[in-house]
């Protein structure tokens, strides 16, 4: 945790992924309840069944239960397709409202750099429950093994 006065560093995570930037943010808002891991991540855990992100400024991402139920777990910011993607964070429920993700869609000759950062570490809760659960290894974990493990599969299946 920093010392008083200090704001926390944002966590910021990139992946490469070899497709145009249009499939890039599909990929990633469409299809972010096929790549998000629920079975480990989610509220309801095993009854967990599907998570989305609804696509304009003020739609909520959240997580539904295989009986219906929601929970919320933030909403959405900016919806700017295919550049960028942000919405406001609390999978928790803590109700701090200080986190913020940002997903930076850039073309490059190759595909596309998908960028993530997660700020709002300054509410001292939050700080603490992030270094408890390692944040910035798990955005990690999430953009390299499971983001860009499920673009390059559909890559693969529609080439």
């Amino acid at each position: 945790m920093p010392e008083k006065g200090e704001k926390e560093t944002p966590i910021r995570e990139s992946v490469h992924v070899d497709c145009p930037i249009d499939d890039a943010f599909r990929l990633f808002t469409d299809g972010f309840g096929e790549w998000w891991p629920l079975t480990r991540y989610s509220n309801a855990g095993d009854e967990a069944d599907t998570c989305v992100i609804e696509p304009w400024v003020g739609g909520r991402v959240f997580e539904r239960s295989r009986s219906g139920e929601e929970c919320d777990w933030g909403s959405v910011t900016t919806w700017d397709p295919p550049n960028k993607v942000s919405f406001t964070w609390d999978p928790g429920g803590s109700g701090d409202g200080e986190q913020r993700v940002d997903v930076q869609f850039d073309a490059d000759a190759d595909g596309t750099e998908v960028t993530l950062v997660h700020a709002g570490w300054e509410t001292p809760g939050v700080a603490v429950c992030a270094a408890a659960w390692d944040s910035a290894a798990i955005w990690s974990t999430l953009l390299t093994q499971y983001f860009l493990a499920f673009a390059t599969e559909e890559i693969l299946v529609s080439a």
